[in-house]
Protein backbone atom coordinates (compact mmCIF):
# COMPACT_ATOMS: atom_id res chain seq x y z
CA UNK A 1 0.00 0.00 0.00
CA UNK A 2 1.55 3.35 -1.06
CA UNK A 3 0.96 6.07 1.59
CA UNK A 4 1.33 9.78 -0.21
CA UNK A 5 2.99 12.52 1.84
CA UNK A 6 2.31 15.79 1.22
CA UNK A 7 5.87 18.29 1.77
CA UNK A 8 4.49 20.30 4.49
CA UNK A 9 4.64 23.94 3.92
CA UNK A 10 6.45 26.49 6.15
CA UNK A 11 4.37 28.91 7.78
CA UNK A 12 5.88 32.53 7.51
CA UNK A 13 4.26 35.15 9.98
CA UNK A 14 3.28 38.44 7.95
CA UNK A 15 5.05 41.49 9.33
CA UNK A 16 3.02 44.26 7.81
CA UNK A 17 0.32 44.20 10.37
CA UNK A 18 2.72 44.12 13.13
CA UNK A 19 4.20 47.30 10.77
CA UNK A 20 0.94 48.90 10.66
CA UNK A 21 0.27 48.91 14.21
CA UNK A 22 3.44 49.95 15.08
CA UNK A 23 2.69 53.29 12.81
CA UNK A 24 -0.33 53.61 13.61
CA UNK A 25 0.79 54.00 17.33
CA UNK A 26 3.76 55.98 16.65
CA UNK A 27 1.08 58.61 15.43
CA UNK A 28 -1.42 58.25 18.20
CA UNK A 29 1.08 58.84 20.60
CA UNK A 30 3.01 61.66 18.67
CA UNK A 31 -0.53 63.65 18.46
CA UNK A 32 -1.72 63.30 21.78
CA UNK A 33 1.64 64.12 23.51
CA UNK A 34 2.70 67.75 24.51
CA UNK A 35 6.66 68.16 24.33
CA UNK A 36 6.85 71.22 25.61
CA UNK A 37 5.24 72.34 29.05
CA UNK A 38 3.95 75.68 28.07
CA UNK A 39 4.14 78.60 30.92
CA UNK A 40 3.59 82.09 31.02
CA UNK A 41 6.50 84.68 31.07
CA UNK A 42 5.92 87.82 32.42
CA UNK A 43 8.32 90.66 30.64
CA UNK A 44 9.01 93.05 32.61
CA UNK A 45 9.77 96.56 31.33
CA UNK A 46 11.53 99.42 32.52
CA UNK A 47 8.56 101.44 33.08
CA UNK A 48 5.47 99.90 34.94
CA UNK A 49 2.02 101.51 36.54
CA UNK A 50 1.65 99.48 38.89
CA UNK A 51 2.23 100.80 42.89
CA UNK A 52 5.96 99.43 43.13
CA UNK A 53 6.74 96.98 45.90
CA UNK A 54 8.14 97.65 49.26
CA UNK A 55 10.60 95.42 48.92
CA UNK A 56 12.71 94.97 45.46
CA UNK A 57 13.16 92.01 43.21
CA UNK A 58 16.14 90.30 42.60
CA UNK A 59 17.71 90.75 39.18
CA UNK A 60 19.88 87.73 38.28
CA UNK A 61 22.22 87.82 34.62
CA UNK A 62 22.04 85.21 31.98
CA UNK A 63 25.97 85.41 30.58
CA UNK A 64 26.74 83.83 26.90
CA UNK A 65 27.94 80.76 28.57
CA UNK A 66 24.49 80.62 30.76
CA UNK A 67 25.97 81.23 34.04
CA UNK A 68 23.75 82.81 36.50
CA UNK A 69 24.88 85.82 37.95
CA UNK A 70 23.42 87.48 41.38
CA UNK A 71 24.37 89.93 43.85
CA UNK A 72 28.11 89.92 41.83
CA UNK A 73 28.28 86.42 42.43
CA UNK A 74 28.37 83.85 39.44
CA UNK A 75 26.27 80.49 39.97
CA UNK A 76 26.87 77.43 38.20
CA UNK A 77 25.11 75.67 40.54
CA UNK A 78 21.45 76.70 39.76
CA UNK A 79 19.88 74.89 42.73
CA UNK A 80 21.47 76.94 44.72
CA UNK A 81 20.91 79.83 43.51
CA UNK A 82 17.67 78.99 44.14
CA UNK A 83 18.07 77.92 47.55
CA UNK A 84 19.19 81.33 48.12
CA UNK A 85 16.57 83.28 46.35
CA UNK A 86 13.84 81.11 47.64
CA UNK A 87 15.13 82.13 51.33
CA UNK A 88 15.24 85.94 50.36
CA UNK A 89 11.83 85.58 49.09
CA UNK A 90 10.68 83.53 52.43
CA UNK A 91 11.82 86.65 54.80
CA UNK A 92 10.38 89.20 52.24
CA UNK A 93 13.79 90.72 51.21
CA UNK A 94 13.30 90.45 47.57
CA UNK A 95 9.28 90.53 45.87
CA UNK A 96 10.44 88.99 42.43
CA UNK A 97 13.03 87.32 40.83
CA UNK A 98 13.91 89.58 36.92
CA UNK A 99 15.83 87.23 34.98
CA UNK A 100 18.05 89.60 32.62
CA UNK A 101 20.23 88.14 29.62
CA UNK A 102 23.30 89.47 28.49
CA UNK A 103 23.28 91.05 25.12
CA UNK A 104 24.92 88.37 23.14
CA UNK A 105 22.84 85.68 25.36
CA UNK A 106 21.60 83.22 23.17
CA UNK A 107 17.74 82.14 23.74
CA UNK A 108 18.47 79.28 24.09
CA UNK A 109 20.73 79.65 26.99
CA UNK A 110 18.08 82.03 28.77
CA UNK A 111 15.16 80.19 27.82
CA UNK A 112 17.43 77.16 29.61
CA UNK A 113 18.08 79.57 32.61
CA UNK A 114 14.65 79.92 33.02
CA UNK A 115 13.67 76.25 32.92
CA UNK A 116 16.31 75.87 35.41
CA UNK A 117 14.93 77.99 37.95
CA UNK A 118 11.57 77.70 37.30
CA UNK A 119 12.49 73.93 37.93
CA UNK A 120 13.92 74.86 41.40
CA UNK A 121 11.12 76.43 42.50
CA UNK A 122 11.81 79.78 42.09
CA UNK A 123 8.73 82.18 41.89
CA UNK A 124 7.43 84.32 40.37
CA UNK A 125 9.74 85.17 38.19
CA UNK A 126 10.01 87.78 34.99
CA UNK A 127 12.05 88.20 32.17
CA UNK A 128 13.76 91.37 31.54
CA UNK A 129 13.64 93.22 27.82
CA UNK A 130 15.37 95.38 26.55
CA UNK A 131 18.93 95.89 24.33
CA UNK A 132 21.77 96.14 27.01
CA UNK A 133 22.64 93.41 29.37
CA UNK A 134 25.58 95.70 30.63
CA UNK A 135 25.91 95.49 34.36
CA UNK A 136 24.91 98.67 36.42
Amino acid sequence: MHIETFERRKHTISLTPLIDVVFILLVFFMLATSFTDWRPITLATGTTDAPESETPPAVVRVDVEGGLNYDGRRYDNTRELARRLNTLRRNDEISAVIVQPDAEATLDVTVGALDALSGAGVAPMSLATGSNGSQP
